[in-house]
């Protein structure tokens, strides 16, 4: 179990990943629309956070537990991102009238759920495999890639085998 700091370091992370990500998002727009200062701001805050999410990231790295409880962890995680928190979430697209992001937090909801059997597929004692993921939603392919995916629809050559 964390100690209150390391969720505080998870949480700083997260924050400065996610901002930075839509910093980068926004700066993007800014030069498309001709905004040069803004889009030089906006990279500039982006470089920052993701100096500080790094900084985070390499304070956890002396922090993490053994394996095998992160892999039991996280997949209890995905099996409760598949089964509770994503459904709550399309719902909430729904009756917002939404349907991009309902379908969007429905493929999470269903590519959580692959993940998930891939965790229980390797705790339980999976053998040596290739995995091959769907660079459109993220499923994950076990030793072959599918004609197309399950979740997406996505063709097969937009699997891409996931090195070691």
């Amino acid at each position: 179990m964390a100690s209150e700091l390391e969720t505080c370091m998870q949480l700083a992370l997260a924050r400065e990943s996610a901002s930075a990500a839509r910093n980068r998002l926004y700066a993007a727009k800014a030069k498309k629309d001709g905004r040069t200062q803004h889009a030089r701001l906006l990279n500039a805050l982006a470089r920052g956070e993701e100096i500080s999410a790094r900084r985070s990231l390499i304070y956890l790295r002396g922090k993490i537990s053994r394996l095998e409880e992160h892999l039991v962890a996280l997949q209890a995680a995905k099996q409760a991102q598949a089964r509770e928190t994503y459904p709550h979430d399309r719902g909430i697209a729904t009756a917002a009238g939404d349907k991009s992001a309902e379908a969007a937090l429905h493929q999470f909801e269903k590519v959580n759920a692959n993940h998930a059997q891939r965790l229980k597929q390797f705790t339980d004692g999976g053998s040596e495999a290739a995995y091959y993921v769907c660079q459109v939603c993220g499923y994950i392919a076990v030793d072959a890639i599918p004609d197309k995916c399950p979740v997406c629809g996505a063709v097969s050559e937009r699997f891409k085998e996931e090195p070691i």
